[in-house]
């Protein structure tokens, strides 16, 4: 199976611009190239809107939404699987009277173009909490802070997101991700560091557990251009540091997986789309990976960097 990831760093509100831009990162993919296509979180729209009146004019129909009709023509034109974040917007009727909700969500679409599922973010984070309804429950896919604890609240190790995935034995999870560093991204200015957020330290104790139990898993070793990059972006983690933190949380959120004996020989791949580049301020950590998991630990397949653009192919 092919799977094909498109990290990219798409401007706020500018829906036209982003769909074209990812057209040209993909005009090159042939049909032979791509079983399952995964795009980020709110992928054309961009992720850091204030509110309902902010993002209002963004939201989009579950079948005609710009969104969904991109997914719809790639899947026809690759014959895969094409999965796509947006902001979706909802109308009910209850004895005549009318009534919206705004949910935070993915559509998958099969290779004859057609949707097959809508499923919207179970657990939110704060910037969905300002217009967005919380989806009523997990099913086969993955958004962003759908891995994390619920609203940073329930302990580090109830792993929610984890046991569901292996109750249900979910073999392929595909999630679509806006992740970023909860903190303003880094200023030309020298600038104080901020208190770790809830999310930061969250990260913090999962990766020094995930360590703890398989400190051979993901490297941290940096690689050969961090010195350039670091000399651009002066008061931030290094390129390989920071994709090291983001890749390691993110196994260890998976933990379940490598501490059952239900898995046996048994193998579950997790497949992350995230986005890259800084919007309001907001850095985005990109690190877009595949994941292989199994009583054995988990195994970086296939990964991009934190803070580049990429098309990510992995056979797996």
């Amino acid at each position: 199976m092919k799977i094909v990831c498109v990290q990219f760093d798409p401007l706020l509100a500018q829906v036209q611009r982003n769909i074209d831009h990812v057209d040209k990162m993909i005009a090159d993919l042939k049909p032979e190239d791509v079983d399952i296509l995964v795009l980020p979180e709110m992928a054309f729209t961009g992720y850091v809107f204030s509110g309902k009146d902010h993002i209002r004019p963004y939201l989009e129909d579950a079948e005609t939404g710009p969104s969904v009709q991109w997914a719809k023509a790639q899947a026809v034109r690759f014959n895969a699987y094409v999965q796509v974040g947006y902001p979706e917007k909802r109308i009910f009727n209850e004895e005549d009277q009318f009534h919206e909700e705004f949910y935070n969500s993915i559509c998958f679409v099969s290779p004859e173009g057609k949707l097959l599922t809508t499923y919207a973010k179970h657990f939110l984070y704060f910037t969905d909490e300002t217009w967005a309804e919380e989806g009523p429950e997990f099913v086969g896919f993955g958004i962003c802070m759908d891995v994390n604890p619920y609203q940073f609240k329930t302990e580090f190790t109830a792993f929610e997101f984890a046991h569901f995935h292996l109750k249900k034995e979910t073999n392929l999870i595909l999630c679509s991700m806006a992740w970023n560093r909860d903190d303003e991204a880094p200023k030309e200015e020298k600038v104080e560091p901020k208190a770790k957020s809830a999310k930061s330290k969250a990260r913090k104790e999962e990766t020094e557990e995930r360590d703890r139990k398989h400190p051979e898993s993901i490297s941290h070793e940096a690689d050969g251009d961090d010195d350039e990059w670091e000399d651009q972006h002066e008061g931030t983690l290094s390129e390989a540091a920071l994709r090291s933190e983001s890749i390691q949380y993110w196994a260890a959120r998976m933990t379940p997986y490598y501490e059952t004996k239900k898995m046996g020989d048994k193998e579950t791949y997790i497949v992350v789309s995230n986005r890259s580049g800084i919007e309001e301020g907001i850095l985005f950590v990109g690190s877009t990976c595949v994941l292989k998991l199994s009583a054995s630990g988990p195994e970086v397949v296939g990964m991009l960097s934190a803070y580049d653009e990429g098309v990510l192919k992995v056979e797996i």
